[in-house]
């Protein structure tokens, strides 16, 4: 529920925030609903949303997210950037692999997917779509972030990250997590073999900035017992490290959590 201190910002945040993957379009009330807010105030604020083009109103008095959030979201965004850098050599490791592939990075406790190209050829099943999120404790893309995440991420995640049991394959306890996580660290990938679908294994190598920080990961999904994960670490390795060859010359900062779109909102209104 919201907080007598909450601001308008972090209202609006709840408000855009329940635009959730494959949730297009909801009526005010449904926003109110998941939002938790006052009928009266997401009214409100839907309305205001939508005369500053935040949000568009469709026929049928609902509204989704408008072209406008998209606009100011993507400039001069950090993710953004790298995901226009990351693409061509996805698409070609995508081509050699012909599996589906992600680029995601940390986003606190959640894995934030930028992009995912599916493949037609894939072997796997796949619900990870660009925008959608993951436990970051419970997918391979998450244990190679938090594998090369400062210490202080690495615990805090540890402590406070979320746990669900989405089958009885997926690891809930911390402990061994952190071993997973160390032998990530120390091997260089994390392959999670049936953490989320029984048949689908997960495998991610982390892309490093120059300094040995961890700006994101690059993962590909496969058919749990089909061919070895190994079999695929080296296009896997040489995609992410030509990655990291192209953001640093673009200068870009390695910051796990690229691309909120809250912070963004924070920052624009940093001062009134």
């Amino acid at each position: 529920m919201p907080t007598q201190n909450e601001t308008m910002i972090e209202r609006v945040i709840r408000i855009l925030e329940v635009f959730g993957a494959g949730e297009y379009a909801l009526t005010a009330s449904e926003i109110a609903r998941r939002s938790k807010l006052p009928q009266a105030t997401a009214h409100r604020i839907v309305r205001e949303l939508v005369a500053a083009r935040v949000l568009e109103r469709e026929p049928d008095r609902r509204v989704r997210i408008g072209l406008r959030l998209w606009e100011l979201a993507t400039r001069a965004s950090s993710a953004m950037s790298l995901r226009d850098i990351a693409l061509p050599y996805m698409e070609d490791l995508h081509a050699v692999v012909r599996q589906h592939a992600q680029l995601s990075v940390l986003d606190r406790y959640d894995v934030l997917y930028l992009e995912r190209l599916s493949s037609t050829d894939a072997t796997s099943a796949n619900t990870a779509t660009a925008g959608s999120r993951l436990p970051a404790l419970q997918c391979a893309p998450g244990i190679v972030l938090a594998a090369y995440s400062s210490p202080p991420v690495r615990d805090e995640l540890l402590a406070w990250g979320r746990l669900t049991a989405f089958n009885n394959q997926t690891v809930m306890d911390r402990d061994e997590l952190r071993k997973i996580i160390a032998e990530a660290r120390r091997a260089g990938y994390a392959v999670a073999a049936g953490w989320i679908h029984a048949d689908v294994s997960g495998i991610a190598v982390p892309i490093l900035a120059a300094d040995g920080g961890v700006i994101a990961a690059l993962s590909i999904t496969i058919k749990r017992g089909g061919v070895d994960e190994l079999t695929y670490l080296h296009a896997l390795h040489t995609t992410a490290r030509a990655i990291s060859r192209a953001m640093n010359v673009e200068n870009l900062v390695a910051d796990p959590r690229l691309n909120l779109l809250k912070q963004q909102i924070r920052r624009a209104t940093d001062g009134d």
